[in-house]
């Protein structure tokens, strides 16, 4: 088999809970792939990802550029070791496996790490090339999102309520 695997770790300035609950969603899936991809099963959902569910669905590569039909399966949501592990394949990916793992550094602040092993054949190693940009985009992003989860709600006044 030709994999390889690439692992980026960034610090996000949040506590790993909320970021734990974030990544569990579409919606911050579709917020750190903004114009890198674009993956219509994801942009319908509302409801967190489940362990054990499998979505399927045609994948855009810079939302439109067409690569094939990419499948899903949410394989591990590991609430006591906040790791995600999502096994994924489709168009030139034949496996595509995801780790998202997350270590509280403190009260405040949580260690995010993407972990990601590909086979893609003959094509593994530009593959590899494209997921190094697409996972440090995401970082990037996770940076910038980290500090407003924990944000007050707009209808929240100054005692919380």
């Amino acid at each position: 088999m030709n994999t390889l695997t690439l692992t980026r770790t960034i610090d996000l300035d949040a506590p790993a809970p909320v970021v734990w609950d974030a990544v569990r969603t579409p919606a911050a899936f579709r917020t750190v792939t903004r114009g890198l991809l674009r993956y219509p099963p994801a942009e319908r959902r509302t409801d967190a990802w489940r362990e054990g569910e499998t979505v399927s669905g045609r994948l855009w590569l810079f939302g439109v550029v067409p690569f094939g039909r990419h499948t899903i399966r949410l394989a591990r949501i590991d609430e006591a070791q906040l790791t995600l592990t999502s096994d994924e394949h489709g168009g030139l990916i034949r496996s595509w496996v995801h780790d998202i793992v997350l270590e509280p550094l403190d009260d405040h602040r949580t260690r995010y790490t993407d972990r990601v092993t590909i086979d893609a054949g003959w094509a593994t190693l530009p593959v590899t090339a494209f997921a190094w940009l697409l996972y440090k985009v995401r970082q990037t992003r996770w940076h910038r999102l980290a500090p407003t989860l924990n944000a007050p709600t707009p209808t929240a006044d100054r005692r919380g309520r």
